[in-house]
């Protein structure tokens, strides 16, 4: 009879253990939820958002935080009219010091049109990309120099050097193994799109801004393992 008890105890309790098994099962299978991450912009004016409506929200990197896991910050080093040499004194040193995530790299349109030496703008780049490699964990992401050749401004540049500097710029992110985000075939759509550039025919307008925020995060995903 106590046997029989104890088998009947036993059949009406297994129901309840399944359920709790398929509980642990959902449970192990869920997938975490991202966390939060640090991403700081080194950067000109286009970090700083000249040429938008509000430039402290609808800069290209204020856009792609808002992209990130909930949570993430916003380091946004971006000087006006910064050359990269500056930058290795002004933002550089706040970059490694902020424990990034992410980090992205687009600070090369002042110094082509300063008609800085190519050889110096790499060495500097070259400091940057290695500083950032080697005293941080982070992904780095570092823009080369778009198709300038549809902007209303296009008359003001010399633009005849623009490959030798992108391909320089190419080397130096393959040497220092970072990822590089080719601005030079992607903002070749801007003669489809003149609303993306603002009205001083140079800067990038807000529905511009957003466009670019889309063009790297693509790349910042990839590199960070993000679900787009």
């Amino acid at each position: 009879m106590n046997r029989l008890n104890r088998r009947r105890r036993l059949l009406l309790a297994l129901p309840g253990l399944m359920l709790a098994g398929a509980a642990c099962g959902n449970a192990t299978s869920a997938q975490p939820a991202p966390r939060p991450l640090t991403y700081v912009a080194i950067g000109a004016s286009d970090s700083a958002g000249v040429g938008a409506s509000v430039p402290d929200q609808e800069s290209w990197p204020a856009v792609l935080q808002r992209k990130l896991p909930p949570g993430s910050r916003l380091i946004n080093l971006g000087i006006s009219g910064s050359l990269l040499h500056q930058a290795v004194d002004q933002q550089l040193p706040i970059a490694l010091d902020s424990a990034p995530d992410l980090v992205t790299v687009w600070l090369a349109v002042n110094d082509y049109a300063a008609q800085v030496p190519l050889e110096r703008y790499i060495a500097d780049l070259d400091t940057v990309l290695g500083q950032l490699r080697e005293k941080t964990t982070a992904a780095i992401l570092v823009g080369n120099i778009p198709d300038m050749r549809s902007l209303p401004s296009a008359g003001r540049f010399d633009l005849r050097d623009v490959d030798r500097w992108n391909a320089a710029i190419d080397e130096a992110a393959r040497r220092h193994d970072v990822t590089l985000v080719d601005l030079k075939t992607t903002w070749r759509e801007v003669a489809d799109h003149p609303e993306y550039i603002s009205s001083d025919g140079f800067h990038p307008s807000t529905l511009g801004y957003r466009r670019l925020a889309d063009v790297f995060y693509a790349t910042a995903a990839a590199a960070l393992g993000l679900v787009t």
